[in-house]
């Protein structure tokens, strides 16, 4: 009974926040931060960790699987087409000089060893669905601006686990703490995860086109495979579920599906979506422990924030959008704007985990820098960016 206690408050916390954000005109995930914060170290009304016990991690592993792949539905080369470059060099480039500049003020600023600063400089890459997507639907930017924002979030967040994972392995077998082969273990679970996801957009998306799956089983047997097709590639290798199901996204949007199909799908999965992101943000949040939230006002970690913020996003689209057809007020926008949010929360804990047992006793330092990074963007960047696009002219 408490457990579904539990269950139902988490729910309903979830969506009050997102209605409470509407009617007070406030960042929803500035509410749910909020709503969080309240029912779990505010007024323990709910210890996530002593009520799911070992079902938390998948529970919210799966359910941001499934926002993942929601948003990657929406990821139809079509509609950048008069802006592919841009949009290519903001998941190749731009986190490229991102991770390196992270690794070296992470390394300069809080005292993190290299191989630490660089698994959390490429954890750090990523922006999300959970967090650029509600605040793209309250900003109406204009087409430009908003589509490489969108692309950015949802193509970067399985790279960012991915090249947090490559730096481990590279840092571990420099060290000698693993064999080098790992690395090669890495690559082919990485491709393993690719491979599993379009095979299985391709499959699916002939199955919907020749009525092989009736229209009222096709939405639910899409979000069976989603988690289906994650828990497999998460069991082949960690963290590569994310890229598996996102493969499968961008895939099955561009294949060509009738429209009717696509409308279908696309609305049962942006439904259960709106309902996973608040309930796995006031999750995490109410996770969160006093003392935690003390350790989050380290000068050393709100100085490493404000240069993130100040410095290494900036810099990172300045140079890695130079001599494109961006235009100066959105290379100012997308500079400013880069909020971290689930991915970032749930991934961090398993990498410092990882790290302290192989004795990077600094790694302890991962998880305060991850949530002082998450709540400071997603209150900055919430407030900032209708705001700001109004002011640069960006908005339609």
């Amino acid at each position: 009974m408490e457990l579904m206690i539990g269950i139902s408050l988490v729910l309903l916390s979830g969506m009050i926040a997102q209605w409470l954000s509407w009617r007070w005109g406030i960042p929803a995930i500035v509410g749910m931060t909020i709503i969080g914060l309240m029912i779990g170290p505010g007024m323990n009304w709910i210890q996530p960790d002593q009520l799911f016990g070992n079902l938390l991690d998948p529970i919210i592993s799966l359910a941001v699987a499934v926002i993942l792949f929601e948003g990657s539905l929406s990821l139809d080369r079509k509609e950048i087409f008069h802006f592919k470059e841009p949009v290519r060099r903001m998941y190749t480039l731009v986190p490229l000089i991102s991770w390196v500049l992270t690794a070296v003020i992470a390394n300069m600023v809080v005292g993190l060893s290299w191989v630490t600063a660089f698994v959390i400089g490429g954890l750090f890459i990523v922006t999300g669905p959970t967090v650029i997507t509600p605040l793209l639907k309250q900003a109406k930017l204009k087409a430009r601006p908003d589509k490489i924002l969108r692309w950015e979030g949802i193509i970067v967040d399985p790279m960012g686990a991915l090249a947090a994972l490559l730096a481990l392995q590279i840092g571990l077998a420099a060290s000698g703490v693993t064999d080098s082969a790992e690395l090669g273990f890495f690559f082919l679970g990485a491709l393993a995860a690719l491979v599993l996801g379009i095979g299985t957009g391709v499959g699916i998306s002939h199955a919907f086109q020749r009525n092989i799956i009736p229209g009222d089983m096709q939405a639910p047997m899409l979000f069976a495979l989603v988690i289906f097709i994650f828990a497999i590639s998460d069991f082949i290798m960690d963290e590569s579920g994310l890229l598996a199901v996102t493969a499968m996204g961008v895939t099955l949007t561009n294949m060509g599906l009738n429209a009717d199909i696509l409308h279908n799908i696309r609305h049962f999965k942006e439904n259960i979506s709106t309902l996973f992101i608040s309930a796995v943000f006031v999750l995490l949040t109410a996770s969160l422990t006093r003392a935690e939230l003390i350790e989050l006002w380290d000068i050393r970690i709100i100085g490493f924030v404000l240069l993130m913020m100040l410095i290494v996003r900036p810099l990172s689209v300045w140079i890695g959008l130079a001599k494109t057809e961006v235009t100066l007020s959105e290379k100012t926008l997308i500079g400013w704007i880069a909020p971290r949010g689930i991915v970032a929360m749930t991934v961090s804990g398993y990498f410092q985990t990882i790290l302290v047992e192989a004795g990077f006793t600094d790694a302890e330092r991962l998880l305060p820098m991850t949530l002082a990074l998450v709540f400071i963007t997603v209150a900055i960047h919430g407030y900032t960016l209708t705001p700001l696009a109004k002011r640069l002219k960006l908005t339609q």
